[in-house]
């Protein structure tokens, strides 16, 4: 009597049991992943806005005045600074973080001013950055302190 051996390996039964398994938890997993990839980058957008117009409350500080530009069609953000002072890059959110850029309150360009003290005038706005479904919001207070949420 001949007896086969038994070789080691998996039968098409199990290769196909653990394919599906595979693609049950990706379906699940994608979208989510996809959801936190556009939360961070709104969020990172949001950081570096807020960082700007940090600056730019600096340079009104050191320099009698200074104001940030906000233009939500381009979704471009630039600082403008004082004559004689370095006025920096300005930040492309829609190219750089595929965000867009909407400001309370305002149809077109926004233009924050903030004086020697730092202080914003007419500043009081919530600036929104938007990626698909997720969004990140930056306020200024009427005297030009950000609240980021």
């Amino acid at each position: 009597m001949h007896r086969i051996a038994h070789r080691p390996g998996i039968s098409l039964v199990e290769l196909i049991a653990a394919l599906a398994c595979a693609a049950v938890v990706l379906t699940v997993a994608v979208p989510r992943l996809g959801r936190t990839r556009d939360a961070r980058a709104a969020v990172a957008a949001r950081d570096a806005t807020a960082a700007l117009i940090a600056r730019a409350r600096a340079l009104a500080v050191a320099h009698g005045s200074s104001a940030v530009a906000l233009d939500p069609h381009t979704a471009i953000v630039s600082l403008e600074a004082p004559a004689g002072t370095t006025r920096g890059a300005d930040l492309h959110l829609a190219a750089g973080f595929g965000v867009t850029l909407a400001v309370d309150h305002a149809t077109g360009p926004t233009r924050l001013d903030f004086d020697g003290l730092g202080s914003g005038r007419l500043v009081n706005r919530t600036i929104r950055f938007r990626r698909g479904q997720e969004e990140a919001r930056l306020s200024l207070s009427a005297w030009g302190r950000p609240r980021r949420w």
